[in-house]
């Protein structure tokens, strides 16, 4: 994550402050350190954001219930009989599974997998994998929850720039909650870490309290500055010159193209956003509607993930975790997930004869 090349002197300094702050670690106020990363907790997820994003990369969820939530979380609400999500009296919207010294975890999760199998037309069979989590104490009959693994963050500021197609508040965030690369810093650092900036002032505490820790701005405005430049400056992993052109044609010609468009205009640069994604919400059918509305996103809508840089993601893990909460091992569970607005694209690809399955997918592996 070496800073670009051909930035100012004064750009570098803050690029390498920012760098700083992303990989140190946070520790709770009163305790001694080596910098001023103080005021985490007293509920938190993880101590840095590098423990989600090493090398601005992606998370995984756990394999089983022996393992950790340690590059995921839980969100979590109470929803009414009208579909409104508010925050859960005790959990709020995210589910805390760490604490500082002197105060109990919210929750313990253990996440199992169940297995989904079905069958090509050709007669070739998938199998596929769907979450299912224990959560002590029980949240309650109302209560819905979604498990998210950590985006990559490598392009936000690119994808800050982009104009897309669609009319919409946010853009950030696996259901498009935030319109900036800012604010999903200040809310991740309030959810994830307990941290308070001017845009979180309010700690997150124990037991549902509305009161607890100094509160104010654990962050000063200076700081998250130079954190958000730095996100905004680390560019996309680079995929193939030239991915092979009769996946490319399948991918167009089964409709993949239509939500994950390849180029979107810059609202700063005579250049495109190279994305492959049109950073809008879309109704994803009821396989991945986890019953948890957020914002202006129903339950069963998602932003359109980029493809960008899916290729060096699959070229080191073949059968590395995607959708929002990784249970797709790879790119062909992936598509096989999709319904809703792309029912068609999924069925689509199924339709196709097996060497034509493979030439799509490799056209993703060089993205």
């Amino acid at each position: 994550m070496a800073p670009p090349d051909g930035l100012s002197a004064e750009t570098r300094a803050a690029y390498e402050r920012g760098r700083l702050i992303f990989n140190g670690h946070f520790r709770p106020s009163g305790t001694e350190g080596p910098d001023d990363l103080v005021g985490l907790g007293p509920l938190y997820n993880r101590i840095s954001c590098a423990s989600c994003h090493s090398a601005g990369g992606r998370g995984a969820p756990p394999n089983g219930p022996d393992e950790n939530f340690l590059t995921a979380l839980v969100r979590v609400g109470v929803v009414d009989s009208a579909g409104v999500a508010t925050p859960h009296p005790i959990f709020g919207n995210q589910i805390q599974d760490r604490a500082v010294p002197g105060i109990d975890p919210e929750a313990k999760v253990s996440l199992y997998w169940e297995t989904v199998t079905g069958t090509y037309p050709d007669g070739q069979s998938y199998e596929l994998r769907k979450p299912f989590l224990e959560i002590d104490p029980d949240p309650g009959p109302s209560a819905r929850w979604s498990i998210r693994i950590a985006q990559s963050i490598r392009g936000v500021g690119l994808l800050e720039a982009a104009v897309t197609p669609k009319d919409g508040d946010g853009r950030f965030g696996w259901k498009a909650v935030e319109p900036s690369v800012v604010m999903q810093n200040a809310s991740a650092l309030s959810q994830d870490m307990g941290i308070t900036s001017v845009f979180h002032e309010a700690p997150i505490c124990p037991n549902g309290e509305t009161v607890c820790g100094g509160g104010g701005r654990e962050i000063p405005g200076t700081a998250l500055a130079d954190l958000t430049l730095f996100a905004k400056l680390l560019p996309p992993l680079a995929g193939e010159d030239a991915p092979n052109a009769m996946g490319a044609f399948l991918f167009y010609r089964t409709g993949c193209a239509a939500c994950h468009i390849p180029e979107l205009p810059s609202y700063y640069s005579a250049g495109t956003v190279k994305s492959y994604s049109d950073l809008a919400l879309h109704d994803m059918g009821p396989g991945l509607d986890d019953g948890l509305p957020e914002g202006d996103a129903k339950s069963f809508e998602w932003r359109t993930p980029p493809l960008w840089g899916l290729g060096m993601v699959l070229k080191y893990n073949p059968a590395a975790p995607l959708l929002h909460d990784g249970r797709a091992r790879g790119a062909e569970e992936a598509i096989l997930w999709h319904d809703g607005e792309a029912r068609y694209s999924k069925h689509a690809f199924m339709e196709l004869p097996k060497e034509d399955r493979v030439r799509l997918l490799a056209f993703l592996m060089g993205l």
